[in-house]
């Protein structure tokens, strides 16, 4: 149950470092596909702790299953295509569409 904790926490770790980040750009866009340059310290640290608590997590995951190395490598790589690229790009899509529109 110790990989779902890390998940969990790394999920709501890299949560509050988008929120800070967004908060960073009021009326401004925020780029999508690279690193923004007003982004806090803290969000960077933030963002570096949720990822690496959620590639943990999924690795501790994979190894239960006792497959070989490569299915932890996918798993890994799935979670961290679904559970932290995508909401990432849904959010700063609305935010600049709502920048935008104001």
């Amino acid at each position: 149950m110790g990989w779902l904790v890390l998940v969990v926490v790394g999920l709501a770790l890299w949560w509050w470092s988008l929120g800070l980040t967004l908060r960073a750009y009021p009326g401004e866009r925020m780029p999508v596909w690279a690193n923004p340059a007003k982004a806090p310290r803290r969000a960077v640290v933030l963002r570096a702790v949720a990822t690496a608590a959620i590639v943990f997590g999924t690795g501790m995951f994979s190894a239960t299953w006792g497959r070989p190395g490569w299915v932890a490598a996918v798993a890994v790589g799935g979670s961290l295509a679904l559970l932290l690229l995508a909401p990432h790009v849904v959010v700063v899509a609305r935010h600049n569409r709502r920048t935008s529109a104001t």
